[in-house]
């Protein structure tokens, strides 16, 4: 059956769903949901996700949204791969962090990306200081909470890669853009090398600059 993704590569959560589908050797359909030509408001598309948001998926009748929900989907197809442990701790352990990359973190990256990136591209203006500040504030917060959580970790669910890694390490590919202050905190530079070194990641990374 036909595995389709509906992704914007440039985006954070699309590049969260492609790399783990590169990372377990998925094939799958790209279908280009362009952002910039608003084609998540379409017609077509608001039938596979309601929300008019991307990433979505596809396969037969079956349609998902929802960038963690994808990933653990895609994830229960290569169950070896150990990205979502078997045991019921493991499991929780990967789901805790999906949550707080959902609650916590994405939304802290998300206000300095859309200040610092997407009103310049789309030509909104300059970005709002008070809304940087806030993102800031945000972003440090979160930071410290996963750069001591790392300590002593070589990945977030201590020494296996998970979802929870590229669930959360997928913000930081737009770390040069939005200005993403990751200089205090060498524990999240150091993981995010590692995974910056992995084949799965420098394939969807020269996605997101082909599309850019």
């Amino acid at each position: 059956m036909k595995l389709t993704l509906h992704v914007f590569p440039p985006s954070p959560r699309a590049f969260k769903v492609l790399v783990v589908a590169h990372h377990l050797g998925l094939d799958y359909e790209l279908a280009l949901c362009d952002l910039t030509k608003g084609d998540q408001k379409s017609a077509a598309y608001t039938v596979i996700n309601p929300n008019q948001r991307m990433p979505s998926l596809e396969e037969g009748d079956f349609r998902l949204w929802e960038s963690n929900a994808i990933i653990q989907y895609l994830a229960t197809k290569k169950p070896e791969s150990g990205l979502l442990p078997a045991e019921e701790r493991g499991r929780a352990d990967v789901a805790r962090w999906q949550f707080w990359e959902s609650t916590t973190w994405d939304p802290a990256c998300a206000i300095l990306v859309f200040e610092r990136v997407i009103k310049a591209f789309f030509g909104r203006g300059a970005p709002d200081p008070t809304e940087v500040e806030k993102g800031l504030q945000r972003f440090h917060h979160a930071a410290k909470v996963l750069d001591a959580h790392l300590r002593g970790r070589t990945y977030i669910c201590g020494n296996r890669l998970t979802l929870a890694d590229f669930a959360i390490a997928a913000d930081l590919t737009m770390t040069v853009p939005a200005q993403l202050p990751l200089e205090s905190y060498g524990e999240i530079r150091r993981w995010a090398a590692i995974l910056a070194d992995l084949p799965a990641w420098q394939r969807t990374r020269g996605m997101q600059s082909a599309r850019r």
